[in-house]
């Protein structure tokens, strides 16, 4: 159980660094509070990882446990190549006028639909034993990753390149991903 939170955690943490996620909190920190903030992205994180472990769960029902595997481990290495060969595109999102949390939740369900987090998600929760503990991680993880881009965001990229952290979150996806097909 605590592989499971410890694995997804990481893997989500590191490949929200420095992502459009981050620069995203950091617009909207200068707007609502950080408990508004921090609220928004737990709803919004927790419907779209949700989603994305109830699917990854009803998909490893169907498929062979070693398959899983091996299609987990060629996800993760496609994830950290991405990772280290794009940019994000800066998208201006649009804003809502429901108030500060549904507008924060709505972005970021939005702004996490189809992203590698979401789908980091899915893979994981293929084979977990717990896949609730996958999204506690996956939740924790945009939390942890959120608090850390409203307060540190900016300061860690006047020091750290985003080429080097980019590199960096994406080699461990790599890593991950030969781990996943070895064993």
């Amino acid at each position: 159980m605590q592989k499971e939170f410890l694995e997804t955690f990481i893997l989500v943490f590191l490949a929200e660094m420095g992502d459009k996620t981050q620069l995203m909190l950091m617009t909207l920190a200068t707007k609502y509070s950080i408990i508004e903030v921090l609220l928004g992205i737990f709803l919004g994180v927790f419907l779209n990882h949700g989603s994305a472990v109830f699917i990854g769960s009803c998909i490893s029902n169907l498929i062979d446990e070693y398959l899983l595997q091996l299609f987990a481990g060629v996800i993760f290495i496609i994830f950290g190549i991405i990772t280290i060969v794009f940019e994000d595109e800066g998208k201006s999102k649009k804003q809502y006028s429901l108030g500060p949390v549904i507008t924060i939740a709505l972005t970021f369900f939005l702004g996490e639909m189809g992203d590698k987090t979401q789908l980091t998600c899915m893979t994981l929760s293929m084979d977990a034993h717990y896949p609730s503990v996958v999204l506690a991680g996956s939740v924790t993880a945009m939390l942890a990753i959120g608090l850390a881009g409203i307060i540190i965001g900016t300061s860690l990229t006047k020091f750290v390149p985003s080429y080097i952290i980019k590199t960096i979150s994406g080699l461990i996806f790599i890593v991950f991903g030969i781990i996943r097909m070895i064993i």
